[in-house]
Order: C-alpha cells, then sequence, then structure tokens
C-alpha cells in the first residue's frame, strides 16, 4: 500500500462536534453542517442558543498572524458600532483554535451569525454605501500588533500574474498581453499613488459579503482585509456589478447610488474616484490569480471558455474607460 500525500482534507462534522463542546460554550448543538469549500472550509453550527459560522483556514492560505490581525479588526469594528459578524470566544478567553489535518496546522475561528441576506434592491445598495462608508471611518483609528499582507500591487497584479501565466502557456499572446496590461496599471496607480487614500480596508465588498435583515445589515467574511487603497475596496463593489453585464443599466444605476451614499458619509478625492476604473481591471486580474492559484485544490478548470469570458471583459473594461 502507498501513502500518499493529501493536499486538502475537509474535516467530518462528527469529527468537529466534541471539540466544539471542549473550547465553546455555545449551548447544546442541534445541528453542524459543512457548507463550503471556498478559500476557506466553513461550517454552519445551530444550537439552541443561536447560529454561528465556524471558519477553517486552509493551510497555506493564513498564517497566525493574519488571523490574529483579523480578529482585532473584527472586535474594533463591532465595539466601534459596525455592524460585523465577530468572532466567539472561547472558553479560556481566546479566539483561535489549532487543529492538526493530514495535509499540515490548521487554525479556525468562530463567528456569529450574520442574519438576512444579499440583495441588489436600490434601499440596499444605499444602505451598504452609507455602512461601508462608516465602517471606513471607524477602521482609520484601528491599529494591530500582528502582522498583516497588504494589498498592494504585489498582492494585486504581480503574485496573480505568477499564477496565471502557466495554466496560459499555450496561449502566448495573450500573456504577452496580460504582462503589458499588468506594467500599465501598476504605472498609472504608482504615478498617484502618494494622493490615494490608502488605510485598512474590507477587500472583497462585492456585495456578496453582507446580509441584510430588515432595515439594518451585516458585514462578514474580512478573510481578504488588510492595508490598502480605499478607491481599490469600492472598486470591487463596482466590479461586481458590471463585470459580465457591462451595458446592464440597472447594475450601473446601483453603483451611482451605492456611491452617493457613501460620499455622503465620507467623501473621496477625485483622485480616488478617477481611478476606480483601473481598479477594476486590476480586480479582474486578480481574481484571475486566485482561481489558477487554488487550481490543485478546487481543480483545474480554468480552461479557454474560462480565459475568453474573463479576458474578453478584460479588454473591453480597458478599452471603454481608455486603459491602453
Amino acid at each position: 500500500m502507498v501513502n500518499l500525500d493529501v493536499t486538502h482534507s475537509v474535516i467530518c462534522t462528527d469529527a468537529l462536534l466534541p471539540v466544539i463542546y471542549e473550547i465553546y460554550n455555545v449551548g447544546h448543538i442541534l445541528e453542524c453542517r459543512f457548507i463550503s469549500n471556498g478559500l476557506n472550509d466553513t461550517y454552519l453550527l445551530i444550537t439552541n442558543s443561536g447560529k454561528y459560522i465556524l471558519r477553517i483556514y486552509k493551510v497555506n492560505w493564513r498564517n497566525k498572524s493574519d488571523i490574529e490581525f483579523e480578529i482585532e479588526l473584527l472586535n474594533h469594528l463591532i465595539s466601534n458600532g459596525v455592524p460585523v459578524s465577530y468572532p466567539v470566544e472561547k472558553k479560556d478567553g481566546s479566539y483561535l483554535s489549532e487543529f492538526k489535518a493530514p495535509e499540515g496546522q490548521r487554525f479556525a475561528v468562530l463567528f456569529t451569525y450574520a442574519e438576512g441576506g444579499n440583495s441588489d434592491s436600490k434601499e440596499s445598495c444605499s444602505l451598504y454605501g452609507e455602512e461601508v462608508a462608516k465602517m471606513h471611518v471607524v477602521m482609520e483609528d484601528f491599529h494591530s500588533s500582528h502582522h498583516r499582507f497588504a494589498i498592494d500591487l504585489d498582492h494585486l497584479l504581480t503574485k496573480p500574474l505568477q499564477s496565471i501565466t502557466p495554466l496560459l502557456a499555450h496561449r502566448p499572446e495573450d500573456i504577452a498581453y496580460l504582462e503589458s496590461l499588468s506594467l500599465l496599471l501598476k504605472r498609472r496607480i504608482n504615478t498617484i499613488s502618494s494622493e490615494l487614500s490608502w488605510c485598512v480596508c474590507h477587500g472583497d465588498l462585492h456585495g456578496g459579503n453582507v446580509h441584510f435583515h430588515e432595515s439594518s445589515l451585516t458585514h462578514f467574511d474580512f478573510d481578504c482585509a488588510g492595508f490598502g487603497w480605499r478607491a481599490y475596496d469600492i472598486s470591487v463593489y463596482l466590479w461586481a456589478k458590471v463585470r459580465g453585464r457591462k451595458k446592464d443599466l440597472f447594475q450601473n444605476e446601483l453603483w451611482s447610488i451605492f456611491l452617493e451614499s457613501y460620499q455622503k458619509n465620507k467623501v473621496l478625492s477625485e483622485r480616488d474616484l478617477e481611478v476606480v476604473p483601473t481598479f477594476v481591471a486590476i480586480r479582474e486580474i486578480w481574481l484571475m490569480g486566485l482561481h489558477t492559484g487554488n487550481s490543485k485544490i478546487w481543480g483545474a478548470w480554468q480552461n479557454d471558455h474560462y480565459f475568453n469570458k474573463n479576458l474578453q471583459f478584460l479588454r473591453e473594461w480597458c478599452e471603454e474607460h481608455s486603459i491602453n
């Protein structure tokens, strides 16, 4: 019999139950359900005291310092009135757990549950813009002793290209296009970087990481948070609204509503607003790098159809916004 290494394992829910009882005071567990194999593994925990989300981080995705930073950030936000899904204390007063899996050491954190669901109504977009602005204001006062990756050009362009290139080896013209575009995007940002707002950002404000419930909302999933450009943070919302739907006027209207509501609570500079389309293009390259970089875990489904679709959006967006 040959012993084979494991790239990624899914921890059995039955195995988690005694561990959860041992380290948390969450009442009687009614159900523990594995719900998502994403950037991390996500479990829904239903108890007689409420619902929770258990996140088990994948090996080589976030290190201990990264996670401690995220925990401190969430506690800072909730203590300052920002509605977020926040970490739940263990019985010993700490937050972070370590599990031994076949592929190596994995970290885990339990979070409060964000009630409600996603919404693309005009009212929701307005509320989202308002609350994102308020969150950004509170983030300006956050300080941490833990190191966290920066959402800089190395993170958004250099590393993603390194992941994309091997899967595009049979399409050298597209590699050349992405490399050339990446240099152009870097020059555009570097030229005005000192004039752009830089602070802690959520990093993934595409509109899916927020749940609306009645007249309120709850932000969640700060796994991509870090120090970065505010213009990039809000550009992710625009990117999500226009990606693959460039001529959908309703989607553009939602972006306008979001931005207007945001600026009523936190004014962005002309430079920040000017560079948003550039960051939309950067976000698309980052996403392609995320997909290809995780192909050993998620599967190498990044085929020619995938690249055709993504590169078409990228080319059309850059042409429309004179990024050339």
